[in-house]
């Protein structure tokens, strides 16, 4: 058995909480002081995840998003905080430390779209990890084994992330070989594409503008999911307590994913 906070000194070794973002809220959600022998992995934590959680025996849920993103002011009745309370349930995130630091989610989007010399790109903030200051960067970029047409990277996108069939997507009116991705809500960084030499950028979520700069800039961009582009590295957050703690039953659940489908 493990408790709560030997489970975030683990985390924190692997992707320091140091370089989180400003506006997050990484870290222990909760703490209801019970040893740890059964872990639930997931993106988000809900009611229904919960529920899980609670249904299988878990003591804690690690998941990306943070539960608490805002001071809390009112504890509501069924909300998803409560339950997790109720249900004497811990709960810990790795958000944007996750994103940005090696191995993350970033990385693992990257490499689950075969991106080959896959590099960090899009820097945001330097921050002090271990007494020496970090260059913090929130995507990777690289390069795809053969050249593309924006169609065929959109297709081979859908078939690389799980339960997409389709995706939406700006062409960029060339051929693409270097990709660069941001999982979740990066939009933003399509602006920084171009002089970073970017021919295309796949993403979970874009605005409108982002979209028409992408094709006025003759770059392919690829609206994703923000759920189908962070789940990719589920896998690597259950690895990683796995492999710190082989004495733990870890458990990924993707029951959170929001999104339906048509054929």
């Amino acid at each position: 058995m493990a408790g709560v906070k030997e489970i975030y000194r683990l985390l924190d070794e692997k992707y320091p909480y140091s370089v989180q973002e400003s506006y997050d809220n990484s870290g222990i959600m909760a703490d209801c002081g019970k040893e740890i022998d059964k872990v639930v992995v997931s993106l988000d934590i809900t009611k229904a995840v919960v529920d899980y959680a609670a249904s299988v025996g878990a003591q804690l849920i690690v998941s990306h998003h943070p539960l608490i993103f805002t001071p809390v002011k009112t504890i509501r009745f069924n909300s998803p905080l409560q339950k997790l309370l109720a249900a004497g349930i811990s709960a810990i995130s790795a958000h944007t430390n996750f994103d940005i630091y090696d191995g993350g989610v970033n990385d693992a989007l990257a490499s689950r779209l075969v991106l080959q010399n896959i590099r960090p790109v899009f820097k945001v903030s330097e921050k002090p990890v271990g007494g020496v200051i970090r260059q913090n960067f929130i995507g990777r970029m690289g390069e795809l084994p053969e050249e593309m047409s924006p169609a065929a990277l959109a297709r081979h996108t859908a078939g690389c992330l799980l339960g997409r069939t389709a995706m939406e997507y700006t062409d960029g009116g060339r051929p693409v070989r270097r990709v660069a991705v941001g999982g979740g809500s990066c939009g933003e960084f399509i602006f920084e594409c171009a002089e970073n030499g970017i021919d295309a950028f796949i993403t979970g979520e874009a605005k409108h503008h982002q979209l028409l700069y992408a094709k006025d800039n003759g770059i392919t961009m690829i609206v994703a999911g923000h759920y189908a582009t962070e789940n990719v590295a589920l896998e690597v957050l259950a690895g990683t307590i796995s492999n710190g703690f082989p004495e733990l039953n870890v458990i990924i659940t993707r029951i959170d994913n929001p999104n339906s489908f048509t054929e």
